[in-house]
Parts: structure tokens; C-alpha cells; sequence
């Protein structure tokens, strides 16, 4: 690879799972790779990994803990002190909890948190360095989930009635695909027309996504049946890995892909207007990150 196609590539949620196999396939191609995570012990080691296992030396990691907003601008902050320019940024960062439902100590619900405010506020902060690249790219997993949201309350965004897991986890995967296809529109309003942003998601396949689901029996059950339809975390990985990397998808946008290819998201309960109540919303949350 020579420098012109060499680029910078920030993946969170890099500890482990489909956010480490994505990050070593990355670092075989011999990109420069930042790796996220939140454990410092776990994360070197999985750094040690992937230098060993690519045989590329450039990669570096970075802690932050993305249940908090706080937590997120801090990492943005630290990564802005080493770096001027992102190239890719894969928001792949994500979490299901528990049938009860919780907040942070922050006051926001768990699912939402992590899976749609971290992601938008990452973005938005590193977005100065993403317009430094040529040519960079907003890849963010969301989950084929968003299909099974049932319907939509957009004046209870955070579940505070009718609460479940697997609801909280459907609508947070749908609202971050509406909240990334709004940035589409925010970026081109402002002039930026270097950046594209496309979702993708991975399948069912064996990572610690649910670690804290799972300490329930009626989702450990549920797990162990799903066992047996669940992907290799090589194959889950690859959308993501695709979606970064693939010359053909160079300047597309709006795009979301899964192991098999392209695919199209839910329209069940999308329109512009609700697209835009949730980006408000969001955006609303995370302005004081900002």
C-alpha cells in the first residue's frame, strides 16, 4: 500500500467482537488504525494482538468510556491533541442491558446512550477532522433489530413508559440509521462534501454485545437457542470492513449493508418529519458536549 492509499481509521467498541475483527482486517490492508476501548488492561492486550496478528505496527488505542457523553468528549478531546486528520471513523461502539430499565448517571437512558448519542456526539465533535481528508467516510453499525420496533412513540424517545429490552435495543438501532441519514443533510448544508455516511449491521453472531442481557435466564435461553443461526464474528465484521475500505463506495452515502450486500433499512415507520424529531432531539441532548 503506498501512502496516497493509506489512511487513518478510528474504530470504536475495538476491544473485542466485530469492532476487533474489523480493526485487525483494517490493519491487514495496512491502514493506520486507532483502536477505542474502555477496559485499559483488555484494550493493550488486544492492541499487542492485532499488531502481532496484521503484522502492521501502526496502531494505536485510546480509552473512553461511552455510556457517558462526558466520557465521549473527552475522547474526541484526546484524539484532537494527536491527530488532524480522520479519514474513516466506524461508530461501532454498542451495548444491549437489561430487562429493567436504566439510566446513566448522566440521566439518559442506557440503549439511547450508547447506541445513538454517543455515536452522533463522536461524530459531530470529530467532524473538523474528518473534512481535513480527501475523501472520508462515517461508517456506523446499527443492527437488523431496527425492523422490530413495533410502534413508535417520538413523544417518549427514551422509554420512560412501555418500557422493554429488546424495544429499547430495536428503536435506539433505528433512530442512529435516521440520525445518520440526517447528517447526510447537515453536512451538504454546511458545505461539507468530502464526508459520507453509510450504516451497516453484522447479523446475529457470538460477541459480548449482550454481556448484560445475559446475566437474565429468559435471555440467557434465549441466547443459547439463538446459537445455532449465529454467524462467524469474521463474517459479521465484514459489512463493516466493506463499508470502510471498498473503492467502489468511495463519495456514496446513505447506503446500508449487511454480510450479503446492500440492503434496504425499514421504511415502516420512517418519514422526514420523524427522521428530523429524533435528530432534534438527539441534537438537543448532546449540545452541551459540543
Amino acid at each position: 500500500m503506498n501512502a496516497a492509499e493509506k489512511k487513518v481509521i478510528l474504530i470504536t467498541g475495538a476491544s473485542d467482537g466485530i469492532g476487533k475483527e474489523t480493526a485487525t482486517a483494517l490493519a491487514k490492508q495496512g491502514h493506520k488504525i486507532i483502536i477505542h476501548g474502555r477496559n485499559k488492561q483488555k484494550t493493550e492486550a488486544v492492541l499487542d494482538e492485532i499488531k502481532r496478528i496484521s503484522g502492521n505496527s501502526d496502531v494505536v488505542m485510546f480509552l473512553g468510556d461511552f455510556l457517558l457523553l462526558s466520557g465521549v468528549k473527552q475522547f474526541a478531546d484526546d484524539i484532537k491533541k494527536h491527530y488532524n486528520c480522520i479519514d474513516v471513523l466506524i461508530n461501532n461502539a454498542g451495548a444491549q442491558f437489561t430487562d429493567t430499565r436504566e439510566t446513566t448517571s448522566e440521566g439518559l437512558e442506557k440503549h439511547m446512550a450508547i447506541n445513538v448519542f454517543a455515536p452522533m456526539l463522536l461524530t459531530s465533535l470529530l467532524m473538523d477532522l474528518l473534512k481535513q481528508s480527501k475523501s472520508a467516510r462515517v461508517v456506523t453499525v446499527s443492527s437488523d433489530s431496527h425492523r422490530m420496533t413495533g410502534k413508535l412513540d417520538l413523544n417518549d424517545i427514551e422509554l420512560e413508559k412501555n418500557y422493554s429490552m429488546a424495544k429499547a435495543y430495536a428503536v435506539s438501532k433505528l433512530y442512529v440509521l435516521w440520525i445518520m441519514n440526517h447528517f447526510i443533510t447537515e453536512t451538504r448544508n454546511a458545505g461539507i462534501n468530502n464526508v459520507t455516511f453509510n450504516c451497516v449491521h453484522p447479523g446475529s453472531t457470538q460477541s459480548s454485545l449482550g454481556r448484560e442481557s445475559a446475566k437474565s435466564l429468559k435471555w440467557k435461553l434465549i441466547y443459547f437457542v439463538w446459537q445455532i443461526m449465529m454467524i462467524p464474528v469474521d463474517k459479521a465484521a465484514s459489512s463493516s470492513i466493506y463499508a470502510a475500505s471498498a473503492p467502489e463506495l468511495e463519495g456514496i452515502s446513505g447506503k446500508y449493508f449487511g454480510p450479503k450486500g446492500e440492503e434496504q433499512p425499514s421504511k415502516k415507520n420512517y418519514s422526514s418529519e420523524n427522521e428530523i424529531i429524533v435528530w432534534s432531539y438527539s441534537k438537543n441532548i448532546i449540545s452541551k458536549y459540543l
